[in-house]
């Protein structure tokens, strides 16, 4: 998946969060907006936004576990879109910093 892709499923589900009242969203759309702007940027190598797109999906995923935040269909749908393609990047990423040759 391509840095704009993740940039059209993180801005699709920032978009839908604004809807809700909920102070935890304030939390998860500042960082949703750290890691968009650093996409954009490319200020940081890909290991690095890697882990950005995580800390968005550990996020939401720690508040959906303890009831915090409950997602609509909407914002389910991207939701798992975004998370499916974190984590294939992740398990790429940490394939490849894994095979470091030892001397």
């Amino acid at each position: 998946m391509e840095y704009q892709e993740y940039i059209s499923l993180l801005e699709a589900f920032r978009l839908s969060l604004t809807t809700e009242n909920d102070p935890n969203v304030v939390q998860i759309v500042d960082q949703i907006n750290e890691t968009i702007a650093n996409l954009k940027t490319g200020k940081y190598h890909a290991v690095a936004l890697t882990s950005q797109l995580f800390d968005v999906v550990s996020l939401v995923e720690n508040l959906m576990a303890f009831n915090d935040l409950n997602l609509n269909t909407f914002q389910s749908k991207v939701w798992n879109k975004l998370r499916d393609a974190t984590y294939q990047r992740y398990t790429k990423d940490g394939n490849l910093l894994n095979f470091i040759p030892f001397p």
